[in-house]
């Protein structure tokens, strides 16, 4: 059906150039979605969902107009072109607005695996099973919440009246595994670990004996006096707050509109000489964000964000770029953090599939070089992604002293200013960590940040 989908596209291009419409884009996405659900020692909910879905963007006299359908026919297309059509000739003029040009995409071999995609729902419930196994055989106090495994195999295809003709299909591999223990009245902390591969090669059962081991230790918190010092992030914690506000802080789109806090810092040292930030839409180490051709049809690049501390480029779709007289440097996306959505515009820029470079450091070094300090799993808390202000709650939080890791702590608070962090950094690991299917990240150590207690 997807690839039945481009015949009736190209059908659809002409009849809205016959009825007159300026530019149109046709933007088709589909999901197969496999998931099994786990909830405290057993299998819960099994999930299946396949959707194929179109969404139309016309152009015209400067204005723009959106509609979408999940109806694949040809009558319907035209039906959300229409429609679409109406709703550009009522809308104000856009400045920038455009859709891609035609350019030589060279296809991204090794983002769809075939004998992943045809894994079976049977082979998921072993893998729920052992990661089960792994959690249960270290206590029987263990057990897991909202904790998921999700195969994915997804396509995109978009066609544009500037003679655009992409389409991928790619198959992921990902899961969120919880485990907490709890012991009468106690409980411990939430232990959380993402997966993500192309490939069926998780070891499923050592990553539940991992957080079950660390949930145990959740039992075992204990209070400590607040103090301002060094904190360790492992690669969940810096997802969020450092990478999505660093992520989102380069787009172009919130640099025009004044939002970024780096808006006048191109070119510029915006963190410390050693903090890295490249975009590798082309590594299959990657996340989920590898790939050829961005959500409007443009080529992805390697592209240099943060280089030595000095802020390189930000990053733009076709419209910011047409607003500035640039390329667009392939970053559009429909939706962040999912699939992309054929109910959405390409309205968000973000890194393809960002990378922190690492540094020289090992695990054992960083808290060896630490007197007293944190280091912590994740983060939970609110962040302000304008000006870079967070402050929750530490995560599978354990307590540094003399450079040894002493107790695992409880009721701990961390708050700070991600600008402020990279600017003071005391050290990065030198292995990649993939966190959240997004960042490919090493560990890394910041100084300054304020720890609270109860």
């Amino acid at each position: 059906m997807f690839e039945d989908a481009l015949d009736i596209g190209d059908k659809v291009l002409k009849y809205c150039s016959k009825k007159g419409m300026e530019s149109s884009e046709i933007f088709f996405s589909y999901n197969n979605q496999k998931q099994v659900l786990m909830d405290g020692t057993s299998i819960g909910t099994q999930r299946a969902k396949e959707e194929l879905g179109v969404g139309i963007r016309i152009i015209h006299e400067g204005a723009e107009g959106y509609s979408s359908t999940n109806i694949i026919t040809q009558e319907a297309l035209q039906k959300a072109a229409d429609e679409a059509f109406v709703v550009a000739k009522l809308s104000p003029k856009i400045e920038g607005i455009g859709f891609a040009e035609k350019q030589n995409i060279k296809p991204l071999d090794g983002i769809f695996n075939k004998e992943l995609a045809n894994l079976d729902v049977d082979t998921i419930i072993k893998d729920a099973l052992d990661f089960l196994k792994g959690f249960t055989s270290i206590d029987s106090r263990i057990r897991t919440t909202l904790s998921s495994i999700t195969l994915s195999t997804t396509g995109v295809a978009i066609q544009n009246s500037n003679g655009v003709t992409v389409d991928r299909k790619s198959v992921t591999y990902q899961s969120g595994l919880i485990a907490i223990a709890s012991d009468k009245e106690k409980a411990g902390a939430f232990t959380f670990e993402t997966t993500f591969s192309r490939e069926h090669d998780v070891n499923f059962n050592e990553i539940g004996e991992k957080l079950g081991q660390r949930a145990i230790d959740g039992l075992n918190q204990e209070l400590i006096k607040e103090f301002e010092g060094p904190v360790i992030f492992r690669p969940d914690a810096m997802m969020n707050p450092v990478g999505m506000v660093v992520s989102l802080t380069v787009s172009a789109d919130w640099r025009q509109r004044g939002t970024s806090f780096w808006k006048d810092r191109l070119a510029d040292k915006v963190a410390d000489e050693s903090f890295q930030l490249v975009d590798k839409p082309f590594d299959l180490s990657g996340g989920g964000g590898v790939k050829a051709f961005d959500d409007e049809g443009n080529p992805t690049k390697d592209t240099d964000i943060v280089k030595d501390g000095v802020l390189q480029t930000f990053l733009h779709n076709q419209q910011t770029a047409n607003k500035e007289k640039l390329k667009p440097t392939g970053n559009a996306t429909r939706s962040f953090g999912a699939n992309p959505s054929f109910t959405q515009k390409p309205s968000f820029i973000i890194p393809n599939s960002p990378w922190i470079l690492a540094g020289d450091m090992s695990e054992e070094e960083m808290i060896a070089d630490t007197k007293k300090g944190l280091i912590v799993h994740n983060f939970n808390g609110t962040v302000r992604y304008q000006n870079g202000i967070f402050s929750g709650v530490a995560k599978g939080a354990y307590l540094i002293e003399d450079g040894e890791i002493t107790i695992p702590v409880a009721g701990i608070s961390i708050s700070g200013n991600v600008f402020d962090l990279i600017n003071n950094i005391s050290g990065i690991g030198k292995e990649y960590h993939l966190a959240n299917g997004y960042l490919t990240t090493p560990m890394m150590k910041f100084n300054g940040i304020k720890v609270s207690t109860k």
